[in-house]
């Protein structure tokens, strides 16, 4: 007896068969039916694929998108949204995403829990869960990690706008703070942890570990001069910030796999091979199972500590070596993820926008100067200027001080300004001066007399002071905000360092060969250094004055 054929409904492959159901969908009007299909071809051009190579599914389609930014895209922000929105549409209608619930009205005990929430950004970030907690008839003393856990993966098969996993943290610290200022008796989140990992704080350390560790780095530093173990010159302050993460890095890896805190009194005792067996392995597995260049600076450092420090036996040595050799070389020169990033600077658009940023944030600064975030904004066009002109490292640039770095002098009817770095400031200890042209002075005077004294409560000297308590901000804070606002406005990828790169790229890429010029404006001590990172970009130089200069008199001429 043959049995009735059971037709099971499957969502659509990849965007190409979402916009043929699309098409064939007679319930939605011809208007919306047009709007949803451009939408899904816009989306698959901005990721930069055809519709039929791209799969219908949403994390993928996600994870595309939140790497496009509307300037690099060429559209505005509000059309990049109206895009995602009309997407995920399209994915629901045509079962490529679970469909909405119909939305249930708030209940009073989840209205009287945002009214709880003094802070406007604490509402804000809650009310996606409160909705979600309707829908499904949760009240909020049932809320708890498996809620949250259920929330995410809801998130994460049904939105295109935002990361789940962030969207989880913000809501879990929203809610964890509201029930605390208002002493609610509701179930504490827990934060899920950020991708990278922080090593245990020294201070959960015997205080004799400590001690010890303290002893060697006061050596490094010099500390006391007439010590004669110690090296022939005192390492930089980053050198030894250095040595102290790969023993807590080392530390806590070997913690995480077998051993306690208080089993390492003094730095000898992370020398035993059971100890560097255990905690090697631990760090391979953090780092995805591959052994990267990171495992061999803390081998290095190990390594170094058991042959000047605890003076430990040859063989203690030599097996560091001997697994340090296993490793491999450590990359010398331009890493590829720097490389990548300056592959956006390949479309001289993009040269534009960062070269044109500090005159459009000081604009923008002078005409809304009532407005509380215009002293920031001229303060840090007045960085990524100073960046531009002078690719010092960040730690120079966040403790510039008026004093002791600035002086001016006219030129005219200009006023321009020059940057003095001591030998003692800089890592290579190179003094460094640097006379900022008409633009970057310019802004600097504007920033020296009308916004400066409203960044913070307390400026001092310093240029880029803290917003309170006096002194100058430090690299961890100037830093980052300046690579989310480069990014924000531009689109661009770029972190203070990268600025050296792209001043030796953009200078190679005008003069090849020119390496000794790299070499002084960057401040390294040998050729060679400059050489090992920079080569590539006069290589890439040369072959294109080649082909203009040469080939492309040929091209075109016919065999005779």
């Amino acid at each position: 007896m043959n049995q009735p054929m059971i037709e099971i409904n499957v969502g659509p492959r990849n965007l190409a068969e979402v916009i043929h159901r699309l098409e064939d969908n007679t319930k939605l009007d011809a208007t919306k039916r047009r709007d949803l299909i451009s939408a899904v071809s816009c989306a698959a051009n901005l990721i930069g694929r055809q519709p039929f190579e791209l799969e219908a599914d949403v994390p993928a389609l996600r994870d595309a998108l939140l790497k496009v930014h509307p300037k690099q895209a060429g559209i505005t922000a509000k059309r990049l949204s109206n895009i995602k929105s009309d997407l995920g549409l399209a994915l629901r209608l045509t079962r490529a995403a679970p469909r909405q619930r119909r939305s249930a009205d708030r209940t009073d005990a989840w209205l009287s829990f945002l009214n709880s929430a003094s802070i406007k950004h604490q509402r804000n970030q809650l009310s996606r869960l409160v909705d979600y907690c309707c829908s499904h008839w949760l009240e909020p003393d049932q809320v708890n990690d498996d809620v949250m856990s259920a929330f995410e993966a809801h998130l994460d098969a049904s939105i295109l706008t935002k990361n789940p996993k962030e969207i989880r943290k913000d809501t879990s610290y929203a809610w964890n703070a509201v029930i605390k200022q208002n002493n609610l008796s509701f179930t504490p989140l827990v934060v899920p942890k950020a991708d990278r990992y922080i090593a245990t704080p020294l201070n959960q350390y015997p205080v004799s570990l400590r001690a010890d560790l303290a002893k060697y780095i006061d050596r490094l530093r010099h500390a006391d001069i007439m010590d004669e173990e110690g090296p022939d010159r005192a390492l930089s302050e980053t050198s030894l910030r250095n040595i102290e993460a790969h023993v807590r890095q080392f530390l806590d890896a070997a913690c995480s796999n077998g051993f306690d805190r208080t089993d390492f009194e003094n730095l000898s005792h992370t020398l035993r091979p059971d100890v560097m067996k255990a905690a090697v392995n631990k760090i391979q597995e953090r780092q995805g199972g591959q052994l990267t260049a990171t495992t061999r600076n803390i081998l290095s450092t190990l390594q170094a500590i058991a042959k000047y420090h605890v003076k430990a036996p040859d063989e203690i040595v030599n097996l560091i070596r001997k697994a340090k050799s296993k490793i491999g070389d450590v990359q010398i020169g331009m890493t590829d993820k720097n490389m990548e990033r300056l592959a956006q600077f390949d479309d001289p658009r993009n040269i534009a926008r960062l070269v044109t940023l500090p005159n459009e944030l000081m604009q923008w600064a002078q005409e809304n100067s009532p407005h509380k975030r215009a002293p920031l904004r001229a303060m840090h066009a007045v960085a990524i200027s100073i960046l531009l002109v002078c690719p010092l490292r960040i730690k120079n640039i966040s403790m510039l001080d008026i004093e002791r770095h600035l002086t001016v002098h006219r030129d005219g009817k200009h006023k321009l300004y020059t940057l003095h770095i001591p030998a003692s400031e800089m890592k290579n200890r190179n003094p460094m001066d640097f006379v900022l042209g008409e633009q970057p002075s310019r802004h600097l005077e504007t920033y020296l007399s009308e916004f400066r004294q409203h960044v913070s409560n307390d400026p001092g000297s310093a240029l880029f002071p803290k917003k309170s308590g006096g002194g100058p901000r430090t690299p961890d804070n100037l830093g980052p905000d300046i690579s989310r606002l480069i990014y924000r406005e531009t689109g661009l990828v770029m972190n203070a360092h990268l600025f050296r790169h792209f001043s030796g790229m953009m200078y190679l890429n005008h003069n090849p060969g020119e390496f000794e010029t790299v070499r002084q404006f960057l401040g390294h001590k040998k050729l060679d250094t400059t050489m090992a990172f920079y080569a590539r970009f006069s290589s890439k130089a040369a072959v294109k004055r080649y082909d203009e200069a040469v080939l492309s008199k040929w091209r075109g001429c016919e065999n005779d």
